[in-house]
């Protein structure tokens, strides 16, 4: 009985090494490159001039809600120092153009995110269309079976790199 088994366990083993040598002898014949998508598509004159525009926007954006911010700081100090003079009709407006002021200024805020979320989109939905058809247009011409994102690898020899030459073709495609 354990001649019996060990015959078969000894088969299964051989057929299991006999599988995995011929897909590794397949294997070999494969041209395989991987690319960094991140880095890849940041590194282009593309992102770099969106990241520019973004940032102009942002820098535009912050300085809209500081000066409403300032101005509300102001009619705040204002009410404060003047309420005991106020009659309490007019204390009651200033206080509720106050409650407007801020309402104006969350909704300002929130604006300024959705602006900022909307063109960071545009950005990377441009870039990512033409890094789709630059990486398939490489690979077909490059006589590659297979292009990866590198995330989704443990390990890879460095020579499969192909990062930087998609870069390049990235920044030429216009």
């Amino acid at each position: 009985m354990n001649k019996k088994l060990s015959f078969r366990s000894l088969l299964v083993s051989l057929i299991a090494v006999s599988f995995v040598g011929i897909s590794t002898v397949h294997a070999e014949g494969l041209k395989i490159g991987y690319v960094d998508v991140k880095t890849a598509m940041e590194n282009t004159s593309d992102h770099q001039r969106g990241m520019k525009r973004l940032q102009a926007l942002q820098d535009q954006k912050v300085k809209e809600l500081q000066a409403l911010g300032a101005k509300i700081s102001q009619q705040e100090k204002d009410l404060l120092g003047q309420s005991m003079a106020m009659s309490p009709e007019r204390l009651a407006q200033k206080q509720q153009d106050l409650k407007t002021m801020r309402t104006d200024f969350q909704r300002k805020q929130q604006d300024a995110q959705e602006a900022l979320a909307a063109e960071q989109n545009r950005l990377q939905m441009s870039i990512g269309a033409k890094f789709e058809k630059v990486v398939s247009s490489y690979g077909k011409s490059g006589g590659y079976d297979m292009i990866i994102a590198k995330p989704v690898t443990l390990y890879i020899n460095p020579k499969h790199d192909i990062t930087a030459q998609i870069t390049k073709l990235l920044d030429a495609e216009k």
